[in-house]
């Protein structure tokens, strides 16, 4: 019998990671609590190794914070609290066990070829000033393959855009120094910006928001929270032609 299941194990980071990106936290949640935990019991199963098992281990009873009405307060890293912060803390001990993960695979003697992620060949910059909904968004596109680029502000956004000119771009509306509908209009007026694909990814439900979104310039108006599933969907959904060569 194998030590490790590597493969399951790849397969359950990623459904864990996709859980936390679709269920945000912060109030009793126990269908989001019993498949974390699940998730997590499958992890430990998987792996035979203590590092993972203690980081996986770790998730477990982040979650148990974090899909509770008052787990969450009192907590702090830096500038983050309560609900951020559990987030940031699940991410990290969720890093950790995919560098494990990393570091058994590349232990493992004769082991058979596993067939790496295929290069999307597309350039995503996400514009959102949540650091833990970025990076959780940014880690789970990378891991299918996308190439990314997170900017904070809207200012941040115009500026990574003319850098990088990104072939989509998922943008938040609410953003601390300027509305998203003001940066879609003016990557729409920079020629170096405006060939990107925009995609609105915001709590702004309202009819007029989705009519103002459609007048700014984004083809696509998503509500959070936006599963996983559907997103990357919307990702495979990009006509050819807007696709880097």
């Amino acid at each position: 019998m194998a030590v490790h299941d590597l493969d399951k194990a790849y397969a359950v980071h990623a459904a864990l990671l996709a859980l936390f990106i679709q269920e945000h936290g912060g109030a009793s949640n126990a269908g989001a609590l019993a498949r974390a935990q699940g998730l997590c019991d499958a992890a430990v199963d998987a792996v035979n190794d203590v590092e993972s098992r203690v980081a996986i281990r770790g998730v477990k009873s982040l979650a148990m914070l974090l899909y509770s009405d008052d787990g969450h307060f009192g907590i702090a890293i830096g500038d983050l609290h309560g609900v951020h912060a559990v987030r940031l803390q699940i991410a990290n001990e969720l890093s950790a066990f995919r560098g494990r993960l990393e570091l058994l695979e590349s232990r493992k003697p004769s082991r058979p070829e596993i067939p790496a992620v295929e290069p999307k060949h597309l350039r995503v910059l996400v514009v959102e000033d949540n650091r833990d909904s970025a990076e959780s968004l940014r880690r789970l596109l990378e891991l299918c393959g996308y190439t990314v680029t997170v900017a904070e502000t809207a200012k941040e956004g115009l500026d990574a855009a003319r850098s990088m000119r990104p072939d989509v771009i998922l943008c938040d509306i609410g953003l601390p120094d300027a509305d998203g509908f003001s940066l879609a209009r003016a990557l729409r007026r920079n020629p170096e910006t405006s060939a990107a694909r925009l995609i609105a990814v915001t709590a702004y439900g309202k009819d007029e928001d989705k009519e103002r979104s459609k007048k700014a310039g984004f083809a696509l108006h998503l509500l959070k929270p936006v599963s996983p599933g559907t997103l990357l969907q919307v990702l495979e959904d990009v006509p050819q032609a807007v696709k880097s060569s």
